[in-house]
């Protein structure tokens, strides 16, 4: 019996046999709009921990490197200036300003004075200030002995033993966004995210020591979760790719024609063919329908979102294909997304 890794990777397989797939940029838009006056934004890093004893005796018990926090938190800050800089709505201003905040680094310290945001901002001319206002981080690692049984040439059976670790990084920050102008803090928000990490080996020493390094699995989630806070303030772009078909029965030559203008970006000679072919394919719904699908992802392509769901559609309701019912709802989740970065950019996209 195939392991559940063998499985998937054989699903995986299968699908990538069936389909080809591009890339394209789309504008993700933020949890909520930012007010119009706020154009320029400064991050600053207030979670060093005021009791820094405290902080280091945390880690010796939790297993965390000495530094690990310091440069996490960095990588929080690369994180969340990754985000701000792939969005039209803002300016990011990386002060580097490192500041102490909550006494171990875990808790919300008091908001700044309203006094210090208005000199930071000024200092840096921006209209608002994002700070990381609390940082924590643990790392749990855990073994278990694992049994299999194997038969022998002979026929004869053994016992098998190896060792399965796993190590769970978890990453607590707090934020807060300060509006100078309005004198509101305009979010404050907590994230609490962890990544699991495995390892195995002959021994429950060797298990843990092939396991990845604590302080970089850290630094990375510390990363992400700076990321995924830019793009709750910030209409951000994002890559997302999309399959479509590169065979189908009966139009061989047309389907590998089309398919080798789409790899070479050519949407348009390749539209020409599959329209045609949906055309002339109605004795055939299957080709029909998945000429018709990768009409749709044309026109996402070119960024028409109507006439794509016109043509998923077509792809369901005349053809059953399949794979267009989930793409219909893909599309009007990305026509809903359009309106919302519309507003929140106050200006059409």
């Amino acid at each position: 019996m195939l392991k559940p890794i063998c499985l998937s990777l054989l699903a995986i397989s299968l699908l990538a046999g069936c389909t080809k797939s591009t890339s394209l940029t789309v504008l993700q838009p933020a949890q909520f709009k930012v007010p119009d006056h706020i154009a320029k934004i400064a991050l600053v890093d207030r979670s060093k921990p005021s009791n820094g004893w405290l902080n280091v005796l945390e880690g010796l018990f939790t297993g965390e490197a000495i530094g690990q926090d310091k440069e996490s938190r960095r990588q929080a800050v690369q994180g969340l200036t990754d985000a701000l800089q792939r969005t039209p709505r803002f300016r990011v201003v990386n002060t580097g300003i490192e500041m102490s905040g909550s006494q171990a680094g875990a808790g919300m310290p008091a908001p700044l004075s309203w006094a210090e945001v208005e000199r930071i901002c000024g200092d840096h001319s921006t209209d608002a200030l994002v700070t990381i206002e609390s940082f924590d981080s643990d790392n749990n690692v855990t073994t278990r002995r694992r049994e299999s049984k194997k038969k022998n040439k002979d026929g004869s059976t053994r016992i098998l033993v190896d060792y399965q670790s796993e190590m769970r990084t978890s990453v607590r920050m707090g934020w807060r966004f300060y509006d100078p102008k309005s004198k509101m803090i305009f979010d404050e928000f907590v994230t609490d995210d962890y990544l699991k990490n495995e390892g195995t080996g002959d021994t429950e020493r060797s298990a843990v020591s092939n396991l990845p390094s604590q302080v970089s699995v850290t630094r990375k989630v510390a990363f992400l979760v700076g990321q995924e806070y830019g793009m709750r303030i910030a209409p951000v772009y994002v890559q997302v790719r999309r399959q479509y078909y590169p065979k189908a029965k009966g139009y061989s030559t047309q389907m590998e024609q089309a398919t080798r203008f789409a790899q070479a970006g050519n949407w348009d000679r390749a539209a020409e063919i599959w329209k045609k072919m949906e055309a002339v394919a109605k004795d055939n719904p299957k080709a029909a329908g998945r000429a018709a699908y990768n009409m749709a992802v044309v026109a996402e392509v070119k960024g028409n979102l109507d006439l794509a769901l016109e043509w998923a559609e077509k792809s369901w309701t005349q053809y059953g294909n399949k794979k267009a019912r989930s793409y219909i709802n893909i599309l009007r989740q990305r026509q809903d997304d359009a309106k919302k970065v519309e507003y929140q950019l106050n200006k059409k996209v």
